[in-house]
């Protein structure tokens, strides 16, 4: 008598869908933001530079990540003091060689007011850090509800393509705003805040 093959718990061979989150937007506001503190900093940072170079000769911008003033002032008088006598004070040899202290603090101030981290940049030459404004779903069902959706857009897409007329209005309505149209770039989407539960 053949041996009876035990019956298969579909719930025991079941796998579970591992998540991934997938990119569905990009906080684009926040990005822009970051871009703008970035090269406002690095505009700053290059007027107290060039201010400062009038007195001392600084190759390595990366001198000045730090402690600025303090830094230019021992720069500054190991190139100058010894053109004066030794007990001479170090506000009359600032004075003397026409460098404007408050103008240096308010550079320097005017620089820590923007909010941006330069310790990991090469002031040298300063390129714009990498950073992930991405919008992202947190669980499968979002990941599901959100190529449903966007099979929809496609096929907008498509018909779109192809020389038909669609009304952007009463489909988004339609749709209970599922989807979502840029004017600027007169795009149809998934409309992001609706996958992330955000509308509903």
């Amino acid at each position: 008598m053949a041996k009876q093959q035990p019956k298969l718990n579909k719930k025991s061979i079941e796998i579970d869908k591992v998540f991934q989150p997938i990119k569905i937007g990009t906080l684009t506001t926040e990005e822009k933001e970051y871009t703008r503190r970035f090269e406002a900093k690095i505009k700053r940072f290059d007027e107290l530079y060039s201010y400062l170079c009038k007195f001392i000769a600084l190759e390595d911008k990366n001198v000045l990540k730090a402690n600025i003033y303090e830094t230019f002032l021992t720069l500054f008088l190991d190139k100058e003091q010894n053109n004066f006598p030794p007990n001479a004070p170090i506000n009359s040899i600032l004075q003397f060689m026409q460098v404007d202290t408050k103008k240096i603090q308010s550079l320097i101030d005017e620089l820590n007011a923007i909010e941006f981290n330069l310790e990991d940049l090469d002031l040298n030459s300063p390129i714009l850090p990498k950073k992930d404004f991405g919008i992202y779903t947190t669980t499968n069902e979002q990941n599901d509800l959100y190529f449903k959706i966007n099979k929809v857009v496609n096929a907008v897409n498509e018909l779109e393509a192809s020389g038909k007329t669609i009304y952007k209005s009463p489909l988004i309505q339609a749709f209970n705003f599922m989807l979502h149209y840029d004017l600027a770039s007169q795009t149809l989407s998934v409309n992001v805040p609706y996958i992330l539960n955000k509308i509903r």
